[in-house]
């Protein structure tokens, strides 16, 4: 399986108890559509390597907890603290809206003001902590706008043009986005 055709799900964190345990982070909406995955593929060494899980993820208060076949002690899981867990792309949820979308689509949108005013390009899609930012790139030149739902318009997938109002003072930051 290549990184290409996945969807990142998340990270294995660290070892829960003695058995082998690892503890995991979904970085997801919402976690119950995963918690009776038969496997997931994580990164080691610059490829995707799949895990099977020996039973579903567990909920422990506000922790998740899996356990992989063949990961059976404390060093065993060490070994896999930190790795990156993708799954493939026919695996995402079905958006119910056509309003919603996935971070992973952004790239390569027209970013609009909500009257139409062309922004730039979307290159990417920045998460740092609660806030998420979309990367515009115009005329040779990056901006970081935020992006929440009070800010989001609307998206057009037919035209490729995502619609966000601009929060207070990215004009003044980011002059270039106006410049014709």
């Amino acid at each position: 399986m290549e990184k290409a055709h996945c969807f990142f799900l998340g990270k294995l964190k660290k070892p829960n108890g003695l058995t082998g345990a690892l503890e995991l982070f979904l970085d997801v909406d919402d976690f119950h559509p995963y918690l009776n995955l038969d496997y997931v593929f994580a990164e080691r060494h610059h490829q995707l390597v799949p895990l099977f899980f020996s039973q579903p993820i567990q909920v422990a208060g506000n922790k998740l907890i899996a356990r992989f076949k063949d990961i059976n002690h404390i060093d065993q899981a060490s070994e896999w603290s930190g790795v990156e867990l993708y799954l493939p792309m026919d695996l995402l949820p079905e958006l119910v809206s056509n309003q919603q979308y996935y971070f992973h689509e952004l790239p390569g949108f027209i970013a609009c003001t909500p009257e139409g005013k062309v922004l730039g390009t979307i290159k990417s899609i920045l998460e740092h902590g609660p806030m998420q930012w979309l990367v515009v790139q115009r005329n040779e030149q990056e901006a970081l706008l935020p992006l929440n739902d009070e800010l989001f318009g609307h998206i057009e997938r037919e035209t490729n043009r995502f619609f966000i109002s601009l929060a207070p003072g990215m004009g003044e930051l980011y002059p270039f986005l106006f410049e014709e």
